[in-house]
């Protein structure tokens, strides 16, 4: 039975645009944005914590095996937290 080949399995250089760079030429160094990360209670009940603040830097972490493209962001509060390119989004600002 003759099977189809996805797109993926064709083109390593697919691969590569596929899983880093959609979300890496979204966002750029000084734009506004927010994330949520769930914190749970004692009884391990969640809730979820949004922050915002701006991204300093944006990089590729384990290039060798699979491109992860990850967001350093300077909270409001002043701490920096490594997330996720797929996991923030912009926030308008005047």
């Amino acid at each position: 039975m003759p099977v189809k080949a996805s797109s993926i399995m064709r083109s390593s250089k697919r691969v590569f645009n596929m899983l880093g760079s959609v979300y890496k030429d979204k966002f750029k160094i000084g734009e506004y944005v927010q994330y949520r990360r769930i914190s749970r209670n004692e009884n391990y009940e969640a809730s979820f914590v949004t922050y915002q603040g701006i991204i300093t830097d944006i990089k590729c972490i384990d290039p060798e095996s699979r491109p992860v493209w990850y967001a350093q962001i300077l909270q409001n509060g002043g701490q920096t937290d490594l997330v996720l390119l797929s996991k923030i989004r912009k926030l308008e600002t005047n």
